[in-house]
C-alpha cells in the first residue's frame, strides 16, 4: 500500500487548537440532539417498511 503524501486528499492537516478541538470531541461526543434523533426514528422506520415490503427469501 502507497502511503498517502500531503498534497492527497486523504490527509487533512490541522492546525494544533483544531487539532485538539477535534480529538476532545472523539473523546466526549456531544449528546444526539432531537432532530439527528428523530433522522435515526425516521431512517429505521424506512427499513422496517422495506424489509416488510421485500419478498422473503427463505
Amino acid at each position: 500500500m502507497k502511503a498517502a503524501n500531503s498534497n492527497s486528499p486523504d490527509v487533512t492537516n490541522l492546525k494544533p487548537s483544531d487539532h485538539q478541538a477535534f480529538f476532545e470531541v472523539l473523546d466526549s461526543p456531544p449528546s444526539p440532539t432531537e432532530a439527528l434523533r428523530a433522522a435515526f426514528r425516521r431512517r429505521k422506520e424506512a427499513l422496517v417498511d422495506a424489509c416488510a415490503d421485500s419478498p422473503s427469501t427463505n
